[in-house]
């Protein structure tokens, strides 16, 4: 799946009916789950043209419904554990999973699935940064919209067991990683850009995307408009 030095990204997925629960007001549940779905393979497809992107891993607890949305797609899908919810025990379990394979050098890119922005260049100038751990930070530059790390630990062995760095996302995600980083004696380096910066929750989320990315989001679920 992936060459030496190049990355393996992974895109955590959640289901489709308890996706995008804050913006009920405005979209039913239909028309949510149409948003996953046209999120997610803006993302997916994103991923998969960029250089330096070697394998997508997706790992989600709706496997079937991750398999129906990236139908057509060169993806691997990872089912959740039922006993380890949580989007970064999601993340841990790709990352064990990965690394209990064939040793690889490939890095680790977490990206978030509703990036509507996110463009091959975004991807690949978080890919060219120097630092191992590279953090794309949310619009208010307090959370984690995608985690560069380095390649998962051989031998079937956590990450975390090698080098003390666990998944962190959550509120206040960016501060929290590079705690993560320091204590693990890793670089890091934090990137903001406008690809990166904005997932789409909230209507305000709505309201900062460039009117292109809504135009072409709103034409796939129109109640956003």
């Amino acid at each position: 799946m992936t060459r030496p030095g190049g990355a393996t990204a992974v895109v955590p997925l959640r289901d489709g009916v308890s996706g995008k629960s804050r913006l009920a007001a405005v979209l039913d549940p239909g028309a949510r789950r149409r948003l996953v779905r046209v999120l997610a393979r803006h993302v997916v497809g994103t991923l998969l043209a960029s250089d330096g992107v070697d394998g997508v891993v997706v790992v989600t607890a709706d496997p079937a419904f991750t398999r129906e949305s990236l139908a057509g797609l060169d993806v691997e899908v990872l089912e959740q554990p039922v006993a380890r919810p949580g989007l970064n025990a999601a993340l841990e379990h790709a990352r064990e999973v990965l690394a209990a394979r064939a040793p690889s050098s490939a890095r680790l890119l977490v990206a978030h699935a509703d990036l509507p922005a996110l463009t091959r260049a975004d991807v690949m100038a978080l890919l060219a940064e120097p630092a191992p751990v590279v953090i794309a930070t949310d619009r208010n530059r307090s959370g984690t919209n995608l985690l560069l790390v380095p390649p998962p630990s051989p031998a079937g062995l956590p990450f975390e067991t090698e080098v003390g760095f666990r998944f962190r996302f959550g509120v206040g995600s960016l501060a929290a990683h590079l705690v993560e980083a320091a204590a693990a004696g890793l670089d890091a380096s934090v990137v903001h850009r406008p690809g990166t910066a904005v997932d789409l929750d909230t209507a305000d989320d709505w309201a900062e995307l460039p009117a292109a990315v809504r135009a072409a989001v709103g034409r796939e679920v129109p109640g956003l408009m």
